[in-house]
């Protein structure tokens, strides 16, 4: 038998030991542990088979500023998912999200639009800018997103995560890939006469809405 089935099999037993029947519920919990011991399938197996992933190409190939990589992890931290940036010698860089269910696949979707209404804010912010020279109109750009990523942080703040997920995550990227690094970017600095920039950036950040999907069900839709 399919390796998948029985495990899909032993999570519904594992189900239904959450019935409020005793009976029932030893009952499935004594089938779960039979078909793991029979057919060696692990807690681990059973924790991970729910994890899922799903990646976005990032369209960077260098080193992604500290705005972009802010963004990965709202997104990720708002659908209960773990972003990790995937590097491949002469391809762009990926953005890869693992979580449960239909978690990943939203995730990707939502960091693919925002990013773009990101990218697109701050070059025509960056395009507004006049008498600057190009390292002052890139810093100054950063600033806008950096706002724009606060206001989108906040709008996403009530999002709780899921502790059972996580643990499922830490174990599904634990079995996959191992021991992984920390990837560092700074966020420029703001400095005094940067007042307007910041609130050019939380002023474009508030034309976008972002929607919670009410279950796994129903579709997830985020204004583009």
């Amino acid at each position: 038998m399919d390796k998948d089935k029985i495990i899909d099999k032993i999570c519904k037993c594992l189900r239904l030991s959450e019935s409020c029947n005793p009976n029932e519920a030893a009952a499935a919990i004594r089938q779960a542990r039979s078909m793991m011991k029979k057919y060696d399938i692990s807690e681990q197996q059973v924790l991970t088979s729910g994890v899922k992933e799903s990646s976005v190409n990032s369209g960077i190939d260098y080193k992604p500023p500290f705005w972009v990589l802010a963004l990965s992890n709202i997104v990720a931290q708002s659908f209960g998912c773990q972003a990790f940036l995937s590097r491949k010698e002469g391809q762009n860089h990926h953005f890869r999200f693992i979580g449960v269910g239909h978690s990943p696949a939203i995730s990707s979707y939502t960091f693919e639009v925002l990013h773009r209404r990101l990218r697109r804010a701050r070059k025509d912010f960056v395009w507004s800018l006049t008498v600057e020279t190009k390292k002052e109109k890139t810093r100054r750009g950063d600033v806008f997103a950096q706002a724009w990523l606060f206001r989108i942080a906040q709008l996403v703040s009530d999002f709780a995560d899921n502790p059972q997920a996580k643990r499922a995550v830490d174990e599904y990227i634990q079995q996959n890939y191992g021991k992984t690094s920390e990837f560092y970017s700074s966020p420029k600095m703001v400095e005094s006469p940067d007042y307007e920039d910041i609130l050019s950036g939380m002023r474009a950040a508030n034309e976008v809405d972002i929607h919670r999907p009410v279950s796994e069900q129903k579709q997830y839709s985020i204004a583009k």
